[in-house]
């Protein structure tokens, strides 16, 4: 699926001076062969080159900026695996996404129990209960099963509100960076999915 911001595919002149890597994303390529290939390790390599590259280096307009938030909820779950280090995948996302600049919210996310019982917590959340309940029993129930948990998250934790595609999805995606949240609650467990 290929999904931009501005109905267009980025082209070489505005995206020079980005890494090159970059194009990947903003033109919605898949991500399933990088990912099932024989060269997973070293495309590892490389996408975690590009999250330190793209840390320092800021979009450079807002219409760049919209097509990267839309095309991260398209995939935020395939970078994730394909970078496989949440720390430095939340610290490009502050660089990258377009700045919440609301309240403290109510928040859940659907996820997954062996994740996160190794302390890996996504960070991808909702304001909608319903939205997490289909993550934690359907995408996320794998392995020993799915979760929903709640946070009040401060503004200053939430990275970015929802792109106008997860509104259109009806998913109200919001971006957190789990590392500023003081409480996460489990609320209910689900079945792992055979």
């Amino acid at each position: 699926m290929k999904v931009s911001g501005a109905g267009l595919l980025a082209n070489d002149l505005e995206l020079a001076g980005y890494p090159p890597l970059l194009s990947h994303i903003l033109n919605g390529k898949e991500y399933d062969p990088l990912l099932k290939g024989p060269n997973v390790d070293r495309h590892r390599e490389e996408w975690g080159t590009l999250m330190r590259e793209l840390t320092e280096c800021a979009p450079r307009d807002c219409a760049i900026t919209d097509r990267f938030h839309t095309n991260w909820h398209v995939s935020h779950h395939y970078i994730r695996e394909l970078v496989d280090d949440d720390e430095l995948l939340m610290d490009m996302l502050w660089t990258w996404l377009p700045r919440y600049k609301g309240t403290d919210l109510l928040l859940y996310r659907g996820e997954n129990i062996d994740r996160l019982e190794r302390g890996r917590i996504g960070t991808a959340w909702s304001d909608k209960e319903q939205i997490a309940q289909m993550f934690a029993s359907g995408l996320n129930a794998m392995g020993k099963g799915g979760v929903v948990m709640e946070t009040t998250a401060p503004a200053d934790a939430i990275i970015a509100g929802p792109s106008a595609h997860s509104i259109h999805l009806g998913e109200h995606e919001f971006t957190v960076d789990w590392r500023r949240l003081s409480t996460i609650s489990r609320k209910r467990n689900f079945s792992p999915c055979l």
